[in-house]
């Protein structure tokens, strides 16, 4: 990943989390926005029904997702295992695969959530596919967002050969201060960091388009971006607005 750069988020619903329920409506938003976008990570199914359609062209990046086991809110969250392989993403013609880890000190299964790690790096190289880690600090059934946590969960992925990382955007004031928090990130690893979106917000969507702002200003590779986009009323424009900050086409005035 030379340039910066839009990758749209879809994996959400294989976690159980809930966003679009029909699924024809689902994969028309993800349509409606991927001309804009210059990747796609997403589980098994849509992923494959959107390049059978055409929708993703040849110059998409695309990360099959791995482990979705950890249901949203279930008791068995942490335990992450694979749902897909590295073997299948090769065989279907994606670029690369996108995997989650989540560091919680509290729980041991977090060794176990390691250990996969590196056998799927591992495997991924092994391949010639690029892997894009999403790598997390979890606490208290949560992902922690403040900047300690984050450059944690970057460090520790990092340093066992993530060679791009999605991470949250630091929970601090928007502005220097959030450009500050970003750059130290960015600067505690020596591989592309994307930041990760969240919920879609009320309103016009200009809290998402600040954290973008802050978040290439500091230095970012680009941004991850599901549902913030995809829910949208309008997720071609949403998703135009957000490349545009990515690829350096707004103003500061």
């Amino acid at each position: 990943m030379n340039v910066p750069s839009l990758i749209l988020a879809a994996d959400h619903r294989a976690r159980g989390v809930r966003t679009i329920e029909r699924y024809a409506d689902y994969v028309g938003a993800l349509r409606a926005a991927l001309p804009y976008c210059d990747g796609m990570l997403a589980s098994a199914q849509p992923l494959g029904d959107l390049v059978a359609s055409g929708a993703i062209e040849a110059r998409h990046a695309t990360y099959l997702s791995l482990n979705r086991t950890g249901l949203a809110g279930s008791a068995f969250e942490l335990d992450d295992r694979l749902v897909a392989s590295v073997h299948r993403a090769g065989v279907e013609g994606f670029t690369g695969i996108k995997h989650m880890t989540r560091i919680d000190l509290s729980d041991p299964v977090t060794a176990d959530a390691l250990e996969l790690l590196g056998r799927v790096l591992e495997e991924a190289k092994g391949a010639g596919l690029e892997a894009l880690v999403e790598s997390v600090v979890w606490r208290n059934a949560s992902m922690a967002r403040d900047p300690d946590s984050i450059v944690l969960a970057a460090v520790v992925a990092h340093d066992l050969g993530a060679p791009i990382l999605k991470v949250p955007v630091p929970a601090v004031p928007a502005g220097a201060a959030r450009v500050a928090a970003v750059a130290r990130v960015v600067q505690s690893v020596g591989v592309p960091v994307l930041f990760l979106g969240g919920p879609r917000g009320e309103g016009d969507g200009e809290p998402v388009l600040a954290e973008v702002r802050d978040c290439m200003a500091g230095g970012a590779a680009g941004m991850a971006i599901g549902r913030a986009i995809y829910q949208d009323p309008s997720p071609a424009e949403t998703a135009k607005r957000v490349a545009d900050i990515v690829h350096g086409r707004w103003c500061k005035g």
